[in-house]
């Protein structure tokens, strides 16, 4: 039986400035299959967050995820569900108008053994 590997709840962004782009620090998920990232937010931003893959954490592609995340100009929070085989991840916030304040906490595991 294989063992199954994790990776603990982490902060990755506190009190990021949503007037502006955030790009996160990247994120080695090696030998795990599902990343989330748990988004909270407060003001006005309006923006999109997107999710960037990488191998070799120089070039990064945007990871397409099945609904697309968004600030709508109020506090929220959003949660970000990836699967991917990349050895990367990071999540970038494009801001279009507003401010506010964003918390970004990140988590990984494999699901196979």
């Amino acid at each position: 039986m294989g063992s199954k590997r994790t990776l603990d709840y982490g902060q990755l962004v506190v009190d990021g400035n949503m007037a502006s782009t955030i790009t996160s620090d990247s994120t080695n998920i090696l030998h795990t299959d599902r990343v989330g990232y748990q988004l909270v937010w407060t003001g006005t931003p309006t923006g999109d967050f997107t999710v960037e893959i990488s191998n070799d954490e120089t070039t990064w592609t945007e990871l397409t995820l099945s609904t697309a995340i968004t600030a709508a100009g109020s506090a929220d929070n959003a949660y970000i569900d990836a699967e991917t085989s990349a050895k990367f991840i990071r999540f970038k916030y494009t801001a279009t108008s507003g401010s506010g304040t964003l918390q970004a906490h990140v988590t990984a595991k494999s699901i196979s053994g």
